[in-house]
């Protein structure tokens, strides 16, 4: 039986028990890996000559710390998914495991390096830089570099940037409290000049750092705040930047032929906490292609997933309040794409 096959003969409601019971910490991922699930599931198995193996040997393994047998796989971690799937599963003759069993120790080795794309390219920093000259490894450099580089394309579109002068007393007060807790000065004696110089360090890696991930967003945005059926202008998405509290998930579907890929999202939110909580949310929603309506803001499935989005996010407190961006992205094709973003402060369309 290969990967695939397994995977097309359990659900991942029977499957997921077997997560939380074998990975205790993964509880809170669940949604993440009923994604992954759902994504192998469509995607085509592709074998590659220049993979790890052909096979994939299913057997029982001490954990490194020595504290019990488990169920192991190898080797599936880090191969391309397409080829995992082509894998055929040999299972050792101690093992005694279901198959839902099975299924749950191969997700959770082919999800170590990132449920989907997005999160690998993010882990091994594999984005569009211009890193030729740069050390990616070094969250100091990498983040700076991230963040100039948004920073010039929100600007080229009449964007702003604030200061670190112009940041809130509060939010300073954080990033200096982050740049404290996160210094490492080991056992040399430094002066107090070498030590301000380091906290320095430390204080502009946490600031870019945040700036890089908000900007990710307004880059991301800037396209579809062209449309007819967007109101909010660039200029008040870079108010992000001064909020004291700012979260956010990219969240693909991975819907069937026949199920709505609104619906898809919608049921998925519902059922495992994955959104963040502020006092205000913006949704962006990206698919595939318009519909024969095409100058309505949204579909009557949409509209659920905004209004649920909103309740989540505001805890019931701002249902239907949210500000909305509507996308077209002919790359997701039946797909639907949504980054729910929460933050506190004013919001950004009054």
């Amino acid at each position: 039986m290969t990967f695939r096959e397994l995977l097309d003969c359990v659900r991942f409601e029977n499957v997921a028990p077997h997560i939380v019971r074998m990975y205790p910490d993964m509880r809170q991922s669940l949604g993440w890996y009923k994604i992954h699930f759902d994504m192998l599931r469509l995607m085509q198995p592709v074998f590659h000559e220049d993979a790890n193996d052909k096979v994939c040997h299913i057997t029982m393994k001490d954990w490194e710390d020595g504290s019990g047998l488990h169920l192991d796989d190898y080797p599936m971690e880090g191969d391309l998914w397409e080829h995992s799937l082509t894998k055929e599963l040999i299972v050792a003759l101690d093992v005694k495991a279901t198959k839902e069993e099975l299924a749950a120790c191969c997700l959770w080795h082919t999800s170590f390096y990132g449920f989907v794309e997005k999160h690998v390219k993010e882990r091994f920093r594999t984005e569009d830089l211009d890193l030729d000259t740069l050390n990616r490894w070094d969250d100091s450099l990498y983040y700076k570099a991230k963040a100039l580089q948004n920073f010039s394309i929100i600007r080229e579109h009449g964007g702003f940037i604030p200061t670190i002068i112009q940041l809130s007393k509060s939010k300073k007060a954080e990033l200096i409290k982050q740049a404290k807790d996160s210094m490492f000065l080991g056992s040399t004696p430094m002066n107090r000049i070498k030590r301000k110089k380091h906290f320095r360090i430390e204080f502009l890696e946490h600031y870019y750092e945040r700036m890089s991930v908000i900007s990710d967003f307004i880059v991301q945005a800037i396209p579809a705040l062209k449309g007819i059926r967007n109101y909010i202008l660039v200029e008040q998405l870079c108010e992000l930047f001064k909020s004291e509290l700012f979260g956010f998930v990219v969240i693909p579907s991975y819907a069937e032929e026949n199920e709505d890929s609104a619906t898809y999202l919608l049921n998925l939110i519902q059922k495992y906490d994955m959104l963040p909580k502020a006092d205000n949310v913006i949704l962006y929603r990206a698919r595939g292609y318009e519909y024969n309506h095409a100058y309505d803001d949204l579909r009557k499935e949409e509209r659920r997933l905004y209004d649920t989005v909103c309740e989540i996010v505001g805890q019931k407190e701002n249902i239907g309040s949210g500000d909305l961006i509507i996308d077209i992205i002919p790359e997701l094709g039946r797909q639907t794409l949504i980054w729910v973003v929460a933050y506190n402060g004013k919001p950004i369309a009054e």
